[in-house]
């Protein structure tokens, strides 16, 4: 990899640890971040993301771990269903993938990712991981933690080529002003079949203790969702076909003063399971 690399972005700060500890047996390992989201990762850059995996090994021993890029697991989290699996793991990349982590201390290994460069690449919102084990271990119980990594690429309108994905959005960002009192994305159907999409804001609550999808650094998330709604709730496209999505603005000025920005996520669910979102900030 290139030794000029572009720091990525850290967006949102869903940044916490994960831990794993047995009683009654000698094991207690924790993994941090257990989870990320970096925002405005651009197609065709070597980019270094700042984050590290680091490993705390509170143990009285030694111990060597594996950390290897795999896929991410479904979530049930509803915010958290509109990123897709990254197409290929080998974009994110470690450093090292296997540490020695000494006694009652700590390893890290640092996350690089790269994406092709491929316009196809842009306006999407990718979900990876990691998992940690920890090597040479024996017996039923198993040591080993799985993180979450989200990354959203940079927004990029219009685009010449089909955007990756059986459904997609451009788009991924939508910017608006206080005085706009309508924008609009386009709906990509890439399959062989029509769909039916249902459309609707969602607002994520980062006070239920779980993994959320949090607002962009400098905005808040809007108070009302019917600030910023569909005005068509369902859509039907056509295989192979796009479809403008209109979305109707009413975001009183009193909450824009000095400097200050909202932000509402549009959902698309899919007939068929699939689901994308949209950020639209107004500032």
């Amino acid at each position: 990899m290139s030794k000029r690399m572009k720091r990525v972005f850290l967006g949102f700060f869903i940044i916490f640890p994960i831990s794993l500890c047995a009683g009654g047996i000698a094991l207690c390992l924790t993994v941090s971040p257990g989870a990320f989201c970096a925002q405005n990762v651009e197609p065709g850059k070597d980019i270094d993301t700042g984050t590290d995996v680091t490993i705390n090994n509170d143990t009285d021993k030694d111990r060597e771990f594996s950390i290897e890029v795999v896929p991410a697991r479904k979530t049930s989290t509803e915010s958290l269903k509109g990123y897709s699996p990254m197409p290929d793991t080998a974009w994110l990349s470690l450093e090292k993938t296997q540490v020695m982590v000494p006694a009652h201390g700590e390893a890290k290994s640092r996350l690089f990712i790269h994406i092709p460069d491929e316009e196809r690449y842009y306006n999407q919102k990718w979900a990876v991981s990691c998992l940690i084990q920890y090597i040479g271990q024996k017996g039923l119980f198993q040591e080993a933690i799985q993180t979450l990594y989200l990354f959203e690429t940079k927004s990029k309108a219009p685009v010449t080529l089909r955007p990756d994905g059986n459904m997609a959005v451009v788009p991924g960002v939508i910017k608006a002003t206080g005085t706009d009192s309508k924008v609009r994305f386009k709906l990509f159907n890439n399959t062989a079949e029509k769909h039916t999409y249902t459309i609707k804001t969602f607002k994520p609550e980062n006070n239920t203790g779980k993994t959320e999808v949090s607002s962009t650094p400098g905005l808040s998330w809007v108070k009302k969702i019917s600030w910023v709604s569909p005005v068509s709730k369902k859509v039907n496209v056509g295989p192979g076909m796009e479809k403008d999505v209109e979305l109707k603005m009413q975001v009183p000025k009193s909450e824009l003063k000095d400097g200050k920005g909202v932000e509402a996520v549009i959902f698309i669910d899919s007939d068929d399971g699939e689901q994308r979102f949209v950020r639209v900030q107004v500032e």
